[in-house]
């Protein structure tokens, strides 16, 4: 996509690609750039696709300036006349894991409670490519590198899309300034302690360099991943005579190790057990 006019209709596109049309969707609205695209946007062909629209602002409470981003949330709401939820957590410094992982649980878990059919979150290319090369250079199996997902089930009536997954971060930003849009910029974003940062600051900047095509690179890389997760899924149930419920361990015991330690896997992420990604 070449111009920020081309925007709104790479995601009218995709919304009906994934049945979004005639449905409630609550936007995750942080205040930065690429969720207030996501609401501009949404606002835009809320008449067209016959959208019910609002949106739920996460408090964290991480930064001094935290309750202007609530009040700034609020006005742009009222402006676009979205009802908008504020939900204030608090995040367990003390846990393992770091402050990032920690606030992503909180959030997650206020994102839950949503009352709608689809929750939008604003995650683009770019963040899809960061996400990939995080997960390799942690070592992940094939479901972390998988990245995000563009449509994932979060629970019982309520489905999480990320319409910007395939739109670069450039025309997200050219959108914005064309529509002369504004939003907020949160601090610790410069930060490059956190991973995140050092990624997007130092990391891919020097990648773009030798590899201009890094973005679509990993994201194809992603993509594979999850076809052969999802694969190496369907053969576990296979080996473990899985039938939703029940799994025969027996079942196994002709079986090569690769493929005995696959069925163990999966068959611990079907029971919800969490741990490290294979």
């Amino acid at each position: 996509m070449n111009s920020a006019h081309l925007l709104p209709a790479a995601i009218e596109n995709t919304l009906i690609r994934l049945e979004v049309a005639g449905h409630h969707v609550c936007i995750g609205l942080s205040g930065g750039m690429d969720s207030v695209v996501l609401l501009e946007s949404l606002v835009r062909l809320r008449e067209a696709l016959g959208l019910q629209l609002s949106a739920i602002h996460v408090h964290h409470g991480l930064s001094p300036n935290a309750d202007q981003w609530t009040a700034f949330c609020q006005s742009l709401c009222e402006a676009r006349s979205v009802p908008l939820k504020v939900s204030r957590v608090v995040v367990d410094r003390s846990r393992p894991g770091g402050v990032e992982s920690v606030a992503r649980d909180a959030r997650y878990a206020a994102f839950d409670a949503v009352d709608a059919d689809f929750l939008a979150l604003g995650q683009h290319a770019d963040d899809q490519a960061e996400t990939v090369l995080h997960q390799i250079l942690r070592g992940t199996g094939l479901k972390g590198m998988a990245g995000m997902g563009e449509i994932r089930h979060l629970r019982e009536g309520l489905t999480l899309i990320r319409p910007l997954l395939e739109i670069p971060h450039a025309d997200v930003e050219a959108f914005a300034k064309a529509n002369a849009l504004e939003w907020i910029v949160d601090e610790s974003n410069a930060d490059t302690a956190y991973t995140r940062n050092f990624i997007r600051h130092t990391l891919t900047p020097k990648i773009s360099e030798r590899f201009p095509h890094y973005r679509e690179s990993l994201a194809r890389t992603g993509r594979h991943a999850a076809e052969a997760d999802e694969m190496l899924s369907a053969l576990a149930e296979i080996d473990l005579k899985w039938d939703g419920r029940n799994a025969y361990a027996e079942a196994l015991d002709q079986l090569p190790l690769p493929r005995q330690v696959n069925a163990l896997y999966h068959w611990l992420q079907w029971q919800q057990v969490r741990g490290e990604q294979k």
